[in-house]
C-alpha cells in the first residue's frame, strides 16, 4: 500500500522528525496531530454535495481561516504528508458512513499538467488520492484524465468563467483503461464552485463510468448555510 505503512513512517521519522499536521510541533512518529490540535480541530463539513455529473461529493474542512494556509502548503509547501493523510482518513470515514466506500472501484484525481507538477514537485490532488485509496483499500489510476497546457489559474476566474474553462482544459487520455460500468472516486484539494469536478466527471461518464463520486480536503464556506436537514447540498454555479 502507500506511505502510511508503519515501517515507512518509523524509518522516515529517524531522518525527518514527525510533526503535527496543523501546527508543525514535533510529535510521536505514528501520530498525525498533537494533543492540543486534536482538541481544537477546525469545523468540519459533514454533508453530501450534489454536483452536476456526479452522484455526490464529500469534503473535510471549510476553506477558511487556518485551512487556507494548510491548503496552500499542500500545493506549494513542505512536510504536508500528515495533513494529506489526515484528510484522507476523514474522507474515507465519511464515505463509509454514507454507504459509498464499498461501491468505489477506482480512485483518481483531478489532473495537473506535468509541467506544473515539475515546477511544484508535487500534485496535491494525486497525493490526496493516493492516501485516500490506501485508507479505502482501493486501486488508483491516474491515467484516465489529462489536462491541456494552460497558464490560467482556475481559482482566479470569475464564477461564470470557470465551467467553460474547465470543459476546455480537461480531457480523456487516449490510452486509458476500460472503466465501463465502474464507480470512480475523483479527488481534489478544494471544491468551490464545483466547475472542475463537473468537467472531469463528464469526461469520466463519456468514458463509460457508471457512477462518479468526488472528495476534497476542503469545501467552500458557502456550504455552511446551504442544504437541508438531511445534509444534502445542492450545487449552483452562482452562489
Amino acid at each position: 500500500m502507500f506511505a502510511s505503512r508503519a515501517v515507512y513512517k518509523y524509518l522516515a521519522d529517524i531522518v525527518f522528525p514527525n510533526t503535527c499536521a496543523f501546527c508543525g510541533k514535533v510529535i510521536k512518529w505514528d501520530g498525525l496531530l498533537c494533543e492540543k490540535c486534536k482538541e481544537d480541530m477546525p469545523e468540519t463539513f459533514d454533508g453530501l454535495i450534489r454536483i452536476e455529473n456526479t452522484d455526490g461529493a464529500v469534503g473535510v474542512f471549510y476553506y477558511e481561516g487556518d485551512i487556507i494556509g494548510l491548503i496552500y502548503k499542500l500545493k506549494h509547501g513542505d512536510a504536508v504528508f500528515n495533513f494529506a493523510e489526515l484528510c484522507a482518513g476523514m474522507i474515507s470515514d465519511k464515505l463509509r458512513d454514507k454507504g459509498i466506500a464499498d461501491d468505489i472501484d477506482i480512485v483518481t484525481a483531478v489532473p495537473m499538467h506535468f509541467s506544473k507538477k515539475m515546477v511544484r514537485g508535487r500534485d496535491q490532488a494525486e497525493l490526496l488520492a493516493k492516501f485516500t485509496a490506501d485508507k479505502l483499500g482501493k486501486p488508483t489510476d491516474f491515467n484516465l484524465l489529462g489536462r491541456k497546457k494552460d497558464k490560467t489559474e482556475q481559482h482566479k476566474l470569475e464564477r461564470d468563467e470557470r465551467k467553460s474553462h474547465a470543459e476546455e482544459v480537461y480531457t480523456a487520455l487516449p490510452k486509458h483503461r476500460d472503466i465501463s460500468g465502474k464507480t470512480i472516486l475523483i479527488c481534489d484539494d478544494v471544491i468551490t464552485t464545483g466547475s472542475t469536478i463537473i468537467a472531469c466527471a463528464a469526461k469520466l461518464k463519456s468514458m463509460g463510468a457508471k457512477k462518479i463520486y468526488a472528495c476534497s480536503a476542503a469545501v467552500s464556506a458557502v456550504y455552511k448555510n446551504r442544504g437541508n436537514t438531511d445534509g444534502i447540498f445542492s450545487y449552483q454555479l452562482q452562489f
